[in-house]
């Protein structure tokens, strides 16, 4: 069955780990557990500011420090930002603009494409108008090779880079959970690399924040995830085992070169907002794309599967898993917040000469695991003549048992995990209220975000 025909993600898109991390969907009207979001006019062509020159002055910083506001350590600073133009950064630039933050987004599309990227993400975000048009003063769009030495640029482009910005907050990534493993080592492991001689180069020795997935995890199917570096004990997927090694570069960094950074892990990003055509999806909106389009072929895959129906007339297809099987799914916007206010303890911690070196771990989950059951019922209320079945054994699968395997690998990778992780850093900011906890993945809210992009439907 071919791919479904969606915007080509860019590898310098960060993918939630489904994403499980690349690297996307709505009810008319709020779902429960969701916040308002304010919808963004449509802004004007984005304007290209080739090489890293100077940012014009910021504007006056945004609301003050409340649960609802944005990073006020991080304004009037410059940040580079590798996959600027994804999902997840998009939430993220979404707040930091209004605070007066000066962005250089390191891009793979030439700068002016990248500006109009941009701007239609946050759009697709619900950005409101004034946020959009911060962009052409506020944002600098930088051509890079992600995983080429001093990111393909000259010595000179290089160490101008590095010398303007405060942070380096990367992003980007290829998320393709079983894409070519020489693929992912190289956008996901040496770009990585890359980015951390950026940092490395900077003589205001720019803090690194590193965004990575909570599926480093890897093979551990039970038990807590610690907020600290893991060992190698196995993966499910070689997306996971690249994203580990490039998180055990930025350990290794630290260590060698005495700096700090930090290493945020989240889990499934999603959202109940329906994405602009063209803008990044969230992997669950890019699951329903696939999905709408699998049921085109719906009555053929009737006749010609060998798979079982039920007294009902359903088709039953077996998947590979635990009944009590969980998945973390957290809202992006819960998580963009949660980053940044983690960002500004950081930002006034290593103001100071004695901050310690090393790697800080911070997981952005969600309290709550979502049952896989709960998942698949989703699923099923979307294509009523379909029955999903976890089995711990299944003999014989049907052709079209593999094929939805490897072709719905974003929620089939992980049917066995019943793993729970660590949240004490979010735990901490929750207690001193500054973020509100996130609202629960209900069924109305998995729903509206299994709901699928519009060019799919």
């Amino acid at each position: 069955m071919p791919d479904p025909e969606l915007p080509d993600p860019d590898p310098d898109e960060p993918g939630e780990p489904g994403e499980p991390g690349e690297p996307h969907v709505a009810a008319s009207g709020p779902a429960p557990g969701r916040r308002p979001e304010r919808p963004g006019p449509a802004p004007g062509p984005g304007s290209e500011r080739p090489g890293p020159a100077p940012h014009p002055a910021s504007e006056t910083p945004g609301p003050a420090p409340g649960p609802d506001s944005a990073t006020p350590a991080l304004a009037g600073s410059t940040i580079a930002v590798s996959g600027a133009t994804g999902f997840l950064a998009s939430y993220l630039l979404l707040h930091l603009l209004p605070q007066g933050t000066r962005v250089v987004a390191l891009v793979r599309k030439p700068a002016h494409r990248a500006m109009a990227s941009l701007m239609l993400a946050l759009r697709s975000a619900g950005a409101p108008a004034e946020t959009v048009q911060r962009v052409a003063r506020q944002v600098r769009a930088v051509q890079i090779t992600l995983d080429r030495p001093r990111l393909g640029l000259s010595e000179g482009e290089f160490q101008t880079l590095a010398d303007s910005v405060d942070a380096v907050l990367h992003c980007a990534a290829l998320t393709k959970l079983h894409g070519d493993a020489w693929e992912l080592h190289r956008t996901n492991v040496e770009g990585t690399r890359q980015i951390l001689a950026l940092a490395a180069a900077g003589r205001r020795a720019p803090h690194l924040f590193h965004v990575s997935t909570a599926f480093v995890a890897g093979a551990r199917f039970d038990g807590l995830v610690p907020e600290r570096q893991l060992q190698a004990d196995g993966f499910l997927t070689p997306y996971e085992e690249s994203k580990h090694r490039a998180e055990r570069l930025v350990h290794e960094w630290a260590r060698t070169r005495g700096r700090s950074a930090t290493v945020f892990r989240p889990s499934v990003l999603i959202s109940d907002r329906a994405a602009l055509p063209c803008a990044p999806q969230h992997t669950y909106a890019v699951l329903a794309a696939k999905l709408t389009l699998f049921l085109r072929h719906g009555p053929r895959a009737l006749v010609e599967s060998s798979a079982p129906l039920d007294a009902t007339g359903r088709l039953t297809i077996r998947l590979l898993g635990a009944p009590d099987a969980s998945i973390n799914l957290l809202q992006v916007d819960d998580a963009a917040r949660a980053m940044l206010r983690l960002a500004e303890q950081v930002t006034t911690t290593t103001s100071t000469p004695d901050a310690p070196p090393g790697a800080r771990v911070h997981h952005i989950v969600h309290p709550t695991e979502t049952p896989v059951t709960r998942v698949n019922e989703a699923l099923q209320r979307r294509v009523p003549w379909l029955r999903l079945a976890l089995v711990s054994d299944r003999p014989y699968p049907s052709g079209l048992e593999r094929a939805v395997d490897l072709y719905g690998a974003e929620a089939t990778a992980y049917l066995g995990p019943r793993r729970r992780y660590e949240r004490t850093s979010l735990c901490e900011l929750e207690r001193r209220r500054l973020v509100r906890p996130p609202a629960p993945v209900d069924n109305p809210y998995l729903d509206a975000a299994l709901t699928p992009p519009a060019m799919a439907r």
